[in-house]
């Protein structure tokens, strides 16, 4: 049984054929058959997977120049002589050989199979200039051929020249002898037109005359010479150009055998590549082979239907599912189902793409069709008949590894018996273990299918309102043959209907009535999961909508968030600026200054260090740092690095530069430094915020044991921030605070000396202290 009738392949592969580029691939698709041999299918599909994938990115595979040159290629090997037309176009395989294999290198993708099978051809481009040399794309002979050629013909064309004038000095020194001042050529030879009567007052040799006998063509003595010079330059011409077709025939015979292996070569890429766009223009996917009995074709399309009205549909035969059953009225689109599923299996054994969203298709070993297109009356005794001998070589020759599809099962004879022959033959596939497509109107074998569970009823929709097919396919629900609706859109009579209505209805059973209740839920629950699936589709669409908004808003914040860091960032560097600049007048005048005035100078400073704070704090939203002993922190207001000795709630005791003192946890904060940098000629506004402490600490009307706290906390903070000179206000009062202060000084190692306030600094209400920044006390 020849598994591709009926089932129009043959329609596609003119298509795809159309799209070849020369003869040989077209032949190529015409002459392809479905192979059955799982080796085979799958490097045909790997090789058009590879194609499909160029095309879609790249465009189609180059075959310019590229003709059969199978003729010539034989006769160089029979040590024949070529013409230049077919010479030239064994130079332009050369070059159309070179032109595909620089293609795949241009294809940025893998496509290890191409590659595999291009790289076997053999251009062999120095054949290809040496023809080119010696001949025009038109065939014609090049001077270059060879110097003698060039040469001949130099001294041809020199000849030719000379009679030309030779000729003409004649002409006009006999013109009353003559009809004309033209001159014409005879056997390849000048001569001029005489008047008959002066044909032999002229000398020379006469060549015959005119029609009218009017004139005689005369070739004068004086030509004669320059004559047989041209024709003997002619003769050389020719015997030379022999010669380089001969040399020229035996340089393309050199690499015959090559060429003829390309040609074999080129027709396989100009095929695969001819599917590849086929398949392209039909959005078509290779199908993904199975190994096992599963079969799906996702939204598929018929190819030969347009685009513009065809109905996708899904096929799915999945284990434990051996058999698909498509019922349904005539006309109704069940054939057409069947045809795709087998179509398509067909379409992938041939390396065809085929047109789904995507596929998996079994493994078979043989494809049976049986398709009755013919539903003739007259014919269908001969239909029946040409049935029974396809159901015979399927029941005969089909194994569990075939594809069976069934048209139509059962018709053509009476309806009671064709029913029992099809459910015979249904048993018989199902036992065999065949993957069988099987459509069908009959009631018996709805009910049949209902009653196995390897066997999937559906059906195609009809649409009664419209007296048409909708084409859609619906798992799970057998159809209706819908004949009284028809009859009475057709005008039958109400009242034959009604009583046909009562006959069914007798004839109803239980089981009928159940069935017929099912369907009609499974028909409702479909158009429920259509809505849903719109539905999705919809909420989908707004989610993807949604979420550029978000993206959108994200941008838009974070184009702020930078706009605003750079605003930061800038008025920080002012602050910055004007920091350090108030520094250095405090550093430059801090020797003369009094100390009321330096004290001024600080709260500027302080102001500006509460400014950096600021816009740090909204620049950095720093995480709490956590501390442990023996790690090394950076000093806030000094940017100075020490190791941590102690922790104590809130407090750390600490070893700076050899100094043991005493920091809040909040002034400091981890690093990854362990040696301080040497201060730097300029200030930074880190070393700015270490010359913000208060350069005066007032303990008036504290008791004398927490007024001298105070002090040596202060002056720990001030040996820290390498304060050189503060001030103790004490008050004057009894004198207790101020005594018990400065006795505190004297003892004191980190005090350098100290003197009571002079006018301007508090009098004798305060001490101005000098101290040894660096050392330990």
């Amino acid at each position: 049984m020849n598994s591709s009738n009926g089932l129009e392949l043959a329609l596609i592969k003119q298509q795809i054929a159309q799209l070849c580029a020369f003869s040989l691939g077209k032949q190529k698709i015409e002459e392809l058959q479905p192979s059955f041999s799982p080796l085979v299918i799958a490097k045909e599909n790997r090789r058009i997977a590879e194609a499909l994938q160029a095309v879609i990115q790249f465009g189609p595979m180059p075959f310019y120049g590229i003709r059969d040159l199978s003729r010539s290629l034989h006769t160089v090997l029979r040590d024949g002589v070529c013409t230049p037309q077919e010479l030239i176009q064994a130079a332009d395989h050369a070059r159309g050989v070179s032109g595909a294999q620089g293609y795949l290198k241009s294809v940025e993708l893998p496509c290890k199979e191409i590659h595999e099978l291009a790289d076997t051809m053999e251009p062999h481009l120095e054949v290809a200039e040496q023809l080119e040399r010696c001949f025009t794309p038109y065939g014609e002979v090049l001077d270059s051929a060879s110097p003698e050629l060039k040469q001949i013909r130099r001294s041809l064309h020199q000849t030719e020249a000379e009679l030309v004038r030779e000729s003409q000095r004649f002409v006009q020194s006999h013109a009353s002898l003559l009809t004309d001042s033209i001159t014409t050529t005879r056997n390849g030879r000048i001569v001029v037109l005489a008047k008959i009567s002066e044909k032999n007052s002229l000398g020379g040799f006469v060549h015959g005359e005119s029609a009218s006998g009017a004139t005689a063509y005369v070739e004068p003595g004086c030509l004669i010479e320059l004559n047989n010079r041209k024709q003997t330059l002619i003769s050389r011409e020719q015997d030379e150009i022999d010669r380089i077709l001969v040399e020229c025939s035996r340089l393309l015979k050199s690499v015959a055998e090559p060429y003829l292996a390309n040609l074999e070569t080129l027709a396989i890429l100009d095929a695969l590549f001819a599917k590849a766009q086929w398949g392209q223009r039909h959005n078509g996917v290779v199908a993904k082979l199975s190994e096992g009995r599963t079969l799906v074709l996702n939204q598929a399309r018929h190819p030969l239907i347009d685009p513009k009205t065809v109905v996708a549909n899904t096929y799915r035969i999945i284990e434990p599912q051996k058999m698909l059953m498509i019922t349904g009225p005539n006309t109704g689109g069940k054939t057409v189902s069947l045809k795709i599923i087998g179509l398509f299996v067909l379409m992938s054994y041939c390396g065809i793409p085929v047109c789904c969203e995507d596929a998996e298709i079994p493994l078979f070993d043989q494809v049976f069709v049986d398709i009755g297109d013919d539903q003739s009356i007259v014919q269908s005794l001969s239909t029946f008949s040409a049935h029974l001998a396809k159901l015979a070589d399927v029941t005969q020759h089909a194994t569990k590894k075939s594809l069976v599809l069934l048209d139509e099962l059962g018709s053509g004879t009476d309806p009671k018996e064709g029913e029992s022959l099809a459910i015979a033959v249904l048993n018989d596939l199902r036992e065999k273990g065949c993957l069988s497509v099987v459509t069908t109107h009959y009631g018996r074998l709805k009910l049949y299918g209902k009653r196995h569970e390897d066997i999937l009823v559906a059906s195609v929709q009809f649409d009664v309102e419209k007296m048409m097919p909708t084409y859609h396919f619906i798992e799970g629900l057998s159809g209706q043959s819908n004949a009284f609706e028809i009859a009475r859109r057709f005008g039958l009579k109400e009242k034959i209907i009604r009583e046909a209505e009562f006959l069914k209805r007798q004839q109803r059973s239980q089981e009928d009535e159940l069935i017929e209740k099912l369907e009609a839920q499974i028909l409702e629950n479909q158009q429920l999961k259509e809505k849903q699936e719109a539905l999705i589709a919809q909420t989908e669409q707004q989610r993807q909508h949604l979420e550029r908004e978000l993206q959108k808003l994200s941008e838009e914040k974070q184009r702020i968030l930078d706009a605003a860091e750079k605003q930061a960032q800038k008025q920080l560097e002012e602050v910055k600026a004007e920091g350090e600049a108030l520094l250095e007048e405090l550093r430059q005048s801090q020797k003369t200054m009094k100390l009321h005035e330096i004290i001024e100078k600080q709260h500027q400073l302080n102001a500006l260090g509460k400014s950096e704070a600021q816009l740090e704090e909204e620049a950095n939203d720093e995480p709490e740092p956590q501390f442990q002993v023996g790690a090394f922190v950076e000093l806030k207001k000094s940017s100075q690095i020490a190791e941590i000795l102690q922790l104590k709630r809130n407090q750390a005791v600490v070893d700076l530069n050899g100094i043991r003192t005493t920091v809040k946890l909040e002034d400091m904060r981890p690093t990854q430094r362990r040696k301080n940098k040497p201060a730097p000629s300029g200030m930074s506004m880190k070393a700015l915020r270490a010359k913000t402490v208060n350069l005066e600490c007032n303990i008036i009307g504290c008791h004398v044991q927490d007024g001298l706290e105070i002090v040596d906390k202060y002056l720990d903070d001030a040996v820290v921030d390498r304060i050189g000179s503060v001030r103790i206000i004490h008050g004057a009062g009894t004198g207790v605070l101020r005594k018990a202060v400065q006795e505190k000084l004297n003892r004191d190692k980190r005090v350098e000396s100290w003197r009571i306030g002079g006018a301007g600094e508090g009098g004798a209400g305060a001490t101005v202290v000098t101290l040894k920044t660096g050392k330990a006390k």
